[in-house]
């Protein structure tokens, strides 16, 4: 057993010190997004009712996009057809 986690020591050392400067980096980075999370959190619950009513819709709009776009290229035909 002792020697099991001699060898994963072994193997991990070197990764924390590949990690170890990355987080020198991430750490000024969160003292940056910590206060806007403060912000954005209250916003989300505002959020979240229209999402309810939205997700509906999108499942009506998904098959109507494939539709437009098929339109959409029709009428690009079309038009690239009288342009000659």
């Amino acid at each position: 057993m002792r020697e099991i986690r001699k060898q994963l020591n072994s193997e991990v050392e070197p990764l924390n010190s590949e990690v170890e400067p990355f987080n020198s980096k991430v750490e000024p980075l969160n003292s940056k997004v910590e206060p806007l999370n403060s912000k954005v959190e209250p916003l989300n619950s505002e959020v979240e009712p229209f999402n309810l009513e939205v997700e509906p819709f999108n499942s009506e709009v998904a098959p109507l996009n494939s539709e437009v776009e098929f339109l959409r290229f029709k009428y690009e035909s079309l038009q690239m057809t009288n342009d000659k």
